[in-house]
């Protein structure tokens, strides 16, 4: 076997007692890791293992911590910074008439949360800014630098036409909540422009993007230094964002609501990248694609574009997580014409073919969603400790087409140059 190998050392379904058969098509699968300890959260379910995924055991988000508002709602990201040794879980509350929260529980070290012991804060709309009455917050991410973490989310009024206000990105000292005393924190907020996505892999300097157009990039640079962003206009070549369709072998057609918002983004030996999915562009490319730009991190200049995308299926949805080298992994969904959905992994380093990712196949779904949804996005982790290889959620549907045939997937993946 050759050093460069591209190996899946772990790919594991999630049986349904782990999850409590709580999944769905619009899966949302999230994970990290502390050594043999993993967990990996969706809709609407978390699970744990503490043999590198070899085992699950189900975690109930609706009673594991104590009710707010109209209670768990759905979206989860989960996250680890070996900086500080501490695991993050991000639940979403549903909300009331007021408002709704996003907790943030901790997990500090690592027999903690062997043991599933968590202390929590709080956030609501309201109470970042006291202005912000009767919104909600929606579709929530994590992301790390140097000494922050960085929670961003869409914003939404109560009630009536629920529609969008602002996107948020909140910064919290990585200290100060190890410490698990008082916080104090920044945030940035634009009524301009819709969903921030922020990248994996920061150090000095968080890298943020949205889209101004469907040919420009808006790209925000915050320096842990500074108190406040500053931003560049990126061009990029037109795509599509509407008409989504990739309609499989059994007439289904799993990326009928799939949307504009960016799913992955990565900094790394001076490049900054962004995903999304744009809709098929005809005649060349007939199926939607992952659209990826790459940007000099100094000069703030496009590099390439080195999409995702085949003529006889979509991609989509995909997310970046980049290794201690600057090599960056890849989760994502492939799918459509011959091809039920399905779950590949992919590589960018050293070893890979060409200017782009080496991927492999997870899973090969059976079926396509009977509900022509899916989504809304993946994860994909440095692993810790070894730093040089991945971890990566996914699901697919297995031997049906309903939400009780979703089976979510861990994978821990690499070369075999760094097999743990």
């Amino acid at each position: 076997m050759a050093s460069g190998d591209f190996v899946l050392f772990r790919n594991a379904a999630i049986p349904g007692a782990a999850t409590s058969n709580t999944t769905s098509q619009v899966g949302e699968p999230s994970v990290a890791n502390n050594a043999a300890a993993v967990i990996l959260t969706g809709n609407w379910y978390a699970s744990l293992s503490g043999d590198s995924g070899q085992n699950w055991s189900y975690v109930d988000p609706y009673h594991l911590f104590p009710a707010v508002n109209q209670g768990f709602c759905c979206d989860q990201i989960a996250l680890y910074d070996p900086s500080r040794d501490l695991v993050f879980w991000l639940l979403q509350y549903s909300a009331d008439a007021n408002r709704n929260t996003l907790r943030l529980a901790i997990s500090k070290g690592l027999a903690n949360f062997q043991n599933n012991q968590w202390f929590w804060y709080d956030f609501s709309p309201d109470g970042v800014n006291n202005q912000w009455t009767q919104q909600w917050f929606d579709f929530p991410d994590l992301a790390l630098s140097r000494n922050y973490l960085y929670l961003t989310s869409n914003m939404f009024q109560v009630g009536g036409a629920g529609g969008w206000t602002r996107s948020i990105i909140i910064r919290l000292s990585l200290d100060q909540l190890a410490s698990g005393g008082p916080i104090n924190y920044n945030y940035f907020q634009t009524s301009e422009n819709f969903s921030l996505r922020c990248t994996q892999g920061a150090q000095g300097t968080m890298y943020f993007a949205t889209h101004n157009s469907t040919s420009q990039l808006r790209v925000f640079s915050w320096p842990e230094s500074a108190t406040a962003p500053t931003q560049n206009d990126v061009d990029v070549t037109l795509w599509a964002q509407t008409g989504y369709s990739a309609v499989g072998p059994d007439g289904l057609d799993w990326l009928g609501r799939t949307d504009r918002r960016l799913t992955g983004a990565w900094v790394a030996n001076g490049v900054i990248g962004f995903m999304w999915t744009s809709a098929q562009m005809p005649p060349d490319r007939p199926y939607p694609f992952i659209k990826v730009a790459r940007i000099n991190e100094s000069t703030k200049a496009l590099i390439d574009q080195p999409d995702i995308w085949n003529p006889s299926f979509a991609w989509a949805y995909g997310a970046a997580g980049v290794n201690d080298r600057g090599h960056v992994g890849l989760s994502a969904f492939y799918g459509g014409g011959t091809q039920n959905p399905s779950h590949a992994v992919g590589i960018w380093d050293d070893l890979s073919p060409g200017a782009g990712f080496d991927v492999v196949t997870t899973v090969n779904g059976t079926n396509g969603p009977d509900q022509n949804k899916w989504g809304d996005y993946l994860a994909c982790r440095r692993h810790a400790p070894d730093g040089a290889t991945w971890i990566a959620s996914g699901f697919s549907e297995q031997g049906g087409a309903s939400q009780s045939n979703i089976e979510p997937r861990f994978i821990h993946f690499g070369r075999r140059r760094d097999q743990p």
